[in-house]
């Protein structure tokens, strides 16, 4: 008999008033209740602070309030720090963080917590969505046919491969997550080059299990207002545009965030942590050889196939070696 462990919803708030009242209300609609739902509201100037106070009278569970002293602004440092926030607040075993414009289906909450009771070798589980307008129409896409988590990339995340598979795109999103609070020593705080989705999973991956559920279990809203990053599928023009990317590009973008993750594991001083930091050492010398390529053919082309090797372990190999020759 697995032992049930307590949940606290994290949600972070700001301005939210057009579609709160229906996110609040699948979150007590859910079988399996959270023991608290833990609010910080980044000091909204419409009816959230109102909305969230009638909610708490009738709730079924308890509901903590914290406004923020001063606006952390929409900007992804101010997102992020308001999570952090939200995170350190929450007194249950288990933390699910929400979005306050989605809508979660009702087994949300117990299909997760389940999965994390039945394997505590797991730090961690997200789960898919469905991606929904701003009238709440379903437009019939999958939050994981936008990110990439492939049933593929799932077995790799599993094999233990975190890093190739969460470091090539955000393949998890924060409103998707439950993590085990007892980890939040490790995660937190998140290093300025990074953003609170896309660093924690990837934290709670190298420290322990990360499980993919892959059911759409709530359904994540697109709108005009949306802050952080919002999902669609691709369109060609996007697509042609990432593969004309530069390298030297990419490693101005990707060198601060690897920098970050390898200074933090570095911290550790642990053994475990050494395969980690050799992959993100190697994928920096890689990137960096690659920003450098001559702008001669041969050279450049003699270059490319010496490096065949890495290309397969640290990018999409003949792929990435065929756009570095082309560039």
């Amino acid at each position: 008999m697995t032992q049930s462990k307590t949940i606290s919803v994290a949600m972070c708030t700001y301005n939210g008033e057009k579609y709160l009242r229906e996110q609040l209300q699948s979150i007590a609609s859910q079988t399996r209740l959270p023991d608290e739902l833990v609010i910080c509201d980044d000091r909204s100037a419409d009816s959230t602070l109102d909305i969230i106070r009638n909610f708490t009278d009738s709730a079924p569970f308890p509901v903590r309030l914290h406004i923020n002293p001063v606006n952390l602004g929409r900007a992804a440092k101010g997102i992020t720090r308001n999570f952090e926030q939200v995170s350190s607040f929450c007194t249950g075993d288990l933390i699910a963080f929400c979005d306050q414009d989605d809508v979660w289906l009702q087994q949300k909450l117990a299909r997760m917590a389940q999965t994390m009771e039945e394997q505590p070798n797991l730090g961690g589980v997200f789960v898919d969505a469905q991606l929904i307008n701003d009238q709440g129409v379903l437009k019939g896409v999958l939050l994981s046919e936008t990110t990439g988590m492939t049933r593929r990339e799932h077995q790799r995340l599993m094999r233990g491969q975190v890093l190739p598979v969460l470091l090539s795109m955000t393949k998890v999103y924060g409103c998707t997550l439950m993590v085990d609070a007892s980890l939040l020593m490790k995660l937190l705080p998140v290093p300025p080059n990074w953003w609170f989705d896309a660093w924690v999973p990837c934290m709670v991956a190298l420290h322990s299990g990360l499980a993919f559920i892959p059911e759409p279990l709530f359904k994540y809203r697109i709108h005009a207002a949306q802050s952080g990053v919002g999902a669609s599928l691709p369109t060609v023009t996007e697509r042609v545009r990432q593969w004309k990317r530069s390298a030297k590009d990419y490693w101005i973008d990707a060198e601060p965030q690897l920098s970050d993750i390898y200074a933090r594991l570095s911290e550790e001083n642990s053994p475990s942590m050494k395969p980690h930091l050799e992959y993100i050492r190697g994928r920096m010398d890689l990137l960096r050889f690659r920003a450098e390529l001559p702008s001669s053919t041969l050279s450049r082309t003699a270059k490319i196939l010496w490096k065949a090797g890495c290309y397969q372990r640290y990018f999409n190999g003949w792929k990435s070696m065929i756009k570095d020759l082309t560039a």
